[in-house]
């Protein structure tokens, strides 16, 4: 009875601990900043890219994140997909709210993720209200079409790359196709952003754009010294999982996520907001 009742405090105080941490995981952002040297059309340009929100509640109707990604003063904020959750659909009601707040910052560029894609075809009815709700407030929304707004006097593309569940495979990586992105029809490459959610293909985008903006990974979830992210939703070491990597001369910025969803946890790998400065590489 001695050693059960010395257990318990000190399982409770683990169990605490824990908690606070994952709290402070996926309710305190990290700011990222990346200069990415890219096309002259694309260079001077502010971006501020978020993905993988899934309904977070410790940061949809924070209003301390809101005045901080109002702080950074982007001329455009790209949304990388699954800001909503397939497994949260009553969580989504919140979504709406926490974009509509973003675009009193800056135009909005929304993009489709597997989520989204899951809940047009589990719950058509549902992903057609929240797809009007979001347009109504004149966010663009890309669904593998290419859509422009004026930015620092410069007419810029961006391209929304919506794939079919069947690239998000796992363990066994499944080759692109070319039919996978010739919808887009992309008239003019050197003008233009391309938002993929799922990073695994960057040498397939690397020929669509130069500049590349994707997120799903979530960092890794758990991050270790020297090896990165370690687990993906397709369970397997990924190759992309947070930051700026390079093809050629397409630069990939990948976004850890700023929520989670059915593994809500992180290990060394707190939610976070990107910021993207371009330059031309002339």
């Amino acid at each position: 009875m001695k050693d059960v009742c010395l257990f318990l405090p000190g399982a409770a105080a683990v169990v605490l601990g824990a908690t606070v941490y994952q709290l402070a995981e996926h309710g305190i952002p990290v700011r990222r900043e990346y200069y990415v040297a890219t096309s002259e059309e694309l260079s001077g340009l502010r971006f501020l890219l978020l993905s993988d929100l899934h309904c977070n509640p410790l940061i949809c109707g924070n209003e301390k994140v809101f005045r901080r990604l109002a702080s950074e003063k982007p001329d455009v904020i790209l949304l990388a997909g699954d800001m909503i959750s397939k497994y949260g659909r009553k969580a989504n009601q919140r979504v709406p709210a926490f974009l509509k707040k973003l675009t009193e910052i800056a135009p909005v560029v929304y993009s489709m993720g597997n989520h989204e894609e899951a809940l047009r075809t589990d719950v058509p009815e549902q992903f057609e209200t929240y797809q009007k709700q979001i347009k109504k407030m004149g966010i663009l929304f890309p669904d593998n079409e290419v859509v422009s707004l004026i930015l620092q006097g410069k007419n810029v593309d961006f391209a929304g790359l919506t794939l079919k569940q069947k690239y998000y495979y796992k363990r066994k990586r499944r080759s692109l196709e070319k039919e996978a992105t010739e919808d887009l029809m992309i008239p003019h490459p050197e003008k233009t952003v391309l938002l993929a959610h799922f990073p695994d293909y960057f040498p397939e985008y690397a020929a669509l754009a130069p500049l590349v903006v994707s997120g799903h990974i979530h960092g890794g979830i758990i991050r270790l010294p020297f090896a990165g992210g370690i687990i993906s939703p397709q369970l397997y070491f990924p190759p992309y999982t947070r930051g700026c990597y390079t093809e050629g001369n397409s630069t990939m910025v990948v976004s850890a996520g700023i929520g989670s969803h059915s593994l809500p946890a992180r290990l060394f790998n707190r939610v976070e907001y990107c910021i993207i400065n371009t330059k031309s590489r002339d």
